[in-house]
């Protein structure tokens, strides 16, 4: 019998290595004395003392636990993004999750009020030191059940060519409002289509973690593969 396949975005993954990579992640214990511990529970748990729709400065550093530090200039620009990011935050129900989002459409209007920060005219050289990764890990931990994880390994295994399988073309002019509508529709379609399978991989990590975060785990690691 042939081994059973998780696919994310244009990439299959053995299911087995994908319970390899999300049970060693996701081993709070081993992390806790490792040299190089993975990000669980460090950057899911971080404590900066502040509400679901507040982003204190502490929240804004939080990308750091996934290896994507903000520069000086880039803080500063999170700072003054502050303001259209919390709004955009408690537009966003708590319990809302990006599966139940794109059935309803409300997606997008929803990542467009999170995103826009990104999509001003003529950006200056300040401007661009925060782009999508560093925006949506600093937003995750805020909505986890609702805000995808991004960074240039889920762009690998999402962004290709469609006679490959990939379901979203490469488009240097598209917005990034439009871009995590797509991913997040695709996410979804990954998410949906094989409930089963990422059920069996929820069951090699803990009863706190969600699914978008599973899956930002294996396309981070098949991502790796494609890059």
């Amino acid at each position: 019998m042939s081994e059973k396949l998780i696919r994310v975005g244009g990439h299959d993954v053995p299911l087995t290595t994908a319970e390899a990579w999300v049970s060693s992640y996701f081993d709070a214990e081993a992390n806790q004395t490792a040299k190089k511990p993975y990000a669980y529970p460090f950057y899911d748990c971080m404590d900066t003392g502040t509400g679901p729709n507040e982003l204190s400065d502490g929240d804004l550093l939080a990308p750091v636990l996934l290896n994507a530090a903000p520069t000086i200039r880039g803080f500063r620009t999170l700072k003054g993004m502050r303001p259209t990011l919390e709004a955009g935050l408690a537009a966003i129900p708590l319990d809302l999750t990006l599966e139940a989002a794109v059935a309803d459409g409300s997606h997008s209007a929803l990542l467009a009020g999170l995103a826009t920060v990104l999509d001003v005219p003529d950006p200056d050289e300040e401007w661009t030191d925060v782009k999508g990764t560093i925006l949506m890990k600093t937003l995750h931990r805020k909505r986890p059940l609702f805000v995808p994880l991004y960074d240039t390994k889920v762009f690998a295994c999402y962004v290709g060519p469609v006679e490959a399988g990939f379901p979203i073309l490469e488009d240097s002019k598209r917005s990034w409002s439009r871009f995590f509508e797509q991913l997040a529709e695709s996410m979804v379609r990954d998410l949906t289509r094989q409930r089963e399978l990422w059920g069996v991989l929820a069951r090699s990590a803990p009863d706190d973690v969600v699914p978008l975060r599973l899956l930002d785990v294996v396309a981070w690691n098949a991502g790796k593969q494609l890059g």
